[in-house]
């Protein structure tokens, strides 16, 4: 791996590219530019660098142009990861030759694409093996995409764009779900977005995924007002091969039945970041460790007030942690909750739970 960032375009104005030269050679596989360099770098490097398969440019020098990548791009044959970070190089004509690209299998794109370079794009069978994607789009840019990326593994998604409101339910996650090869999904949310529970749910065909992160910019960017329990453990329930989860979803009316239900539907799972209100004392009368797993866990916030017969004592919630979450290396509370929670149980809990770590940790030889 080449790695060369060369700053501010004025303290390399008069930079020799043949000092270069000495650091790239025909085994060299993966390079990375970033800054003002000459575009002259670019025709170095397919010289010096037959076998190239990974090529990353970001923060580029205003020399080098959309049409210099582009026959760039079109001289390396051997490219199959590629990450532009630079919008402006993000051009129709660029995006028409990564989708025509036949060994092109991991894709980064900076920049937000719109329904109208999607609809622009001319290839007949467009990006036919690639596996990772990482784009942003508009929410009306996003059917398109999915219908061009059926065989993608990896899922990096940016949503922008006003096409959602409070006021209708977006049905991106209805279209993300036809992407049954996803092993890893990852979507931001600019913005708003109100969710349906059939949407959510329709995520359970993707029972391949093995990390699922769903978050927005905001505490409160996310909302599903009618969200509940089965609904919860039915999208769960189909996703058994899940390894780590970051679930931000607020102003959703599920209880800590469907963090048990979670544990019970994941019991693969290492990593739980969940919105949401829960009290221990559901746990009490399961006989196995819920999440046997589980090394860290990030919830709202705790209480005692769900259950009739909830403990009172925060040493009585972290028994109930102990015993369920035997591998949890960390504990924390986000206190972003709906409510909000008004007392300190979550602290006093929490704090509890790391002394009795650093305890055990202290007794061990």
């Amino acid at each position: 791996m080449l790695s060369i960032d060369l700053g501010n375009h004025d303290d390399h104005d008069d930079l020799d590219l043949s000092l270069l030269k000495c650091y790239m050679h025909r085994g060299l596989t993966q390079i990375e530019l970033s800054g003002a360099f000459d575009p002259e770098l670019m025709s170095l490097i397919q010289v010096s660098c037959p076998r190239l398969h990974c090529f990353s440019i970001r923060r580029s020098d205003p020399r080098l142009t959309p049409e210099i990548l582009l026959g760039f791009l079109q001289k390396s044959p051997t490219l199959s990861d590629i990450s532009i970070q630079s919008e402006e190089l993000v051009t129709g004509n660029i995006l028409n030759h990564l989708a025509g690209r036949n060994d092109l299998q991991s894709l980064s794109l900076d920049g937000l694409i719109d329904i109208d370079t999607i609809g622009d794009l001319k290839i007949t069978s467009p990006f036919k093996v690639l596996r990772h994607l990482t784009i942003s789009v508009t929410e009306a840019a996003l059917p398109s995409l999915v219908g061009m990326i059926k065989s993608i593994q990896s899922f990096n998604l940016t949503l922008g764009g006003p096409d959602s409101s409070e006021d209708s339910n977006s049905v991106a996650l209805r279209h993300i779900s036809q992407l049954i090869e996803l092993r890893t999904l990852t979507l931001f949310i600019w913005g708003d977005m109100r969710i349906a529970n059939e949407d959510i749910v329709s995520l359970k065909s993707l029972t391949q995924l093995r990390r699922l992160n769903i978050s927005g910019a905001s505490a409160t960017s996310l909302i599903a007002p009618r969200l509940q329990d089965p609904d919860f453990e039915e999208l769960f329930k189909n996703l058994s091969q899940l390894e780590a989860l970051n679930f931000d979803i607020f102003r959703s009316d599920i209880t800590t039945d469907s963090l048990v239900s979670l544990g019970k539907c994941c019991p693969s799972l290492q990593r739980c970041e969940i919105m949401g209100i829960y009290d221990m004392a559901a746990f009490r009368y399961e006989k196995l460790p819920v999440f046997p797993t589980l090394e860290l866990l990030s919830i709202g916030a705790f209480t005692n007030c769900e259950r009739l017969f909830s403990y009172s004592r925060p040493y009585d919630h972290v028994r109930q942690i102990v015993k369920h979450f035997p591998n949890l290396q960390d504990l924390g509370c986000t206190f972003r909750t709906f409510p909000i929670v008004q007392d300190d149980l979550s602290e006093r809990i929490v704090q509890s739970w790391w002394n009795r770590q650093e305890k055990a940790r202290k007794a061990k030889p």
